[in-house]
């Protein structure tokens, strides 16, 4: 639906530009009744074709040869221009815009024919440029969170295997058990069906086997909850979002010379108007004074990761945790985004 509303509002833009240009040339300007009708029935008809010129050209765009790609839109604009004059044709028609210059049906696609459908040639090759620059776009988008995303997730699997390691002699069946769910979360993570956007449901799922390995190292030095506001579930975020932050809080609430003192992590999420809230609070050191506590690899990973996805949209910060209880807490808030609705 959002799609829709953007190739329509645009092309009623360029309608109203057209428009007024219309309206200030010649010696006996129209109303703007008849001029918005006529800009827009053109206009429109190809919003109406744009779905089919965009999805003509993800097609001839896996033929892969330059040549073969161009050898496959000739015809395709030729065809395009003809049938898009011939619909605004009979759409002024049907509307009686020719009234001021009486045409019949016949006539009136005959002189959109023969008026527009070189000039059709041209938007259509505009269009399938637009659709071009956005897929690049796209690709190098992608290509970055790739990046982003390889490099976070060995330093992950190194410390889980770390973790892990140090259980293997000293309690084999403890280190099985982590293993299991090691396995069950790399099954999770690295599967291709996998992208840059998860729902929270399922980027929880991720991280409570993450929680469930620290947990069995920690035992009862850790203590995890979850505060999960009901209906979130179904929010898009970025996938290993949480992870990074939840490893933080724990290193920071249970291994910073704290004396074998016992780290609580508490992971909330809730929806604040059309924004995502996300909290990671630990009972760590905090944050000290003048200076942001350094999160290393995962937190500077997430936050590249956040302002290549939303750029200003979003916010993160990780300051100390309010209340004077000490302890840190990070927030993320970005926009609210139903995972249904985005695949309307």
């Amino acid at each position: 639906m959002q799609r829709v509303l953007t190739v329509v509002g645009a092309w009623t833009a360029v309608a109203l530009l057209f428009a007024i240009q219309t309206r200030f040339q010649g010696d006996t300007p129209r109303s703007w009744g008849w001029i918005l009708g006529w800009q827009l029935a053109g206009w429109w008809t190809w919003a109406a074709f744009t779905p089919l010129v965009t999805a003509f050209s993800a097609r001839a765009a896996r033929l892969a040869n330059p040549l073969r790609i161009v050898a496959a839109h000739i015809p395709a604009a030729l065809a395009t221009a003809v049938l898009c004059a011939v619909t605004e044709g009979v759409v002024k028609w049907v509307l009686g815009i020719y009234r001021t210059t009486p045409l019949s049906l016949g006539a009136g696609v005959s002189y959109a024919v023969a008026t527009y459908w070189t000039f059709n040639v041209l938007i259509y090759a505009m269009v399938v440029g637009l659709y071009h620059a956005a897929r690049l776009e796209s690709q190098l988008m992608q290509a970055r969170l790739d990046a982003l995303t390889g490099q976070l997730q060995p330093h992950f699997l190194f410390n889980t295997l770390h973790t892990i390691s140090a259980f293997v002699l000293e309690d084999p069946k403890q280190a099985n058990r982590m293993i299991t769910r090691l396995s069950e979360l790399l099954r999770h993570s690295f599967s291709r069906e996998r992208g840059p956007l998860v729902t929270l449901e399922e980027e929880l799922q991720l991280l409570d086997h993450y929680v469930a390995i620290q947990e069995a190292r920690f035992g009862d030095r850790l203590k995890v909850t979850f505060r999960v506001e009901a209906g979130t579930g179904a929010a898009t975020v970025p996938t290993f979002l949480l992870q990074p932050l939840v490893e933080n809080a724990i290193r920071h609430g249970a291994d910073e010379g704290r004396g074998g003192a016992s780290a609580e992590v508490e992971i909330a999420a809730l929806r604040v108007g059309d924004r995502l809230r996300l909290e990671v609070r630990d009972n760590g050191p905090g944050v000290p004074p003048g200076a942001a506590r350094n999160g290393g690899v995962g937190i500077a990973n997430t936050r590249a990761r956040l302002t290549q996805l939303y750029g200003t949209g979003h916010t993160f910060e990780l300051a100390n945790a309010p209340g004077g209880k000490g302890g840190a807490v990070a927030t993320i808030e970005i926009p609210y985004v139903d995972h249904a609705y985005r695949h309307r």
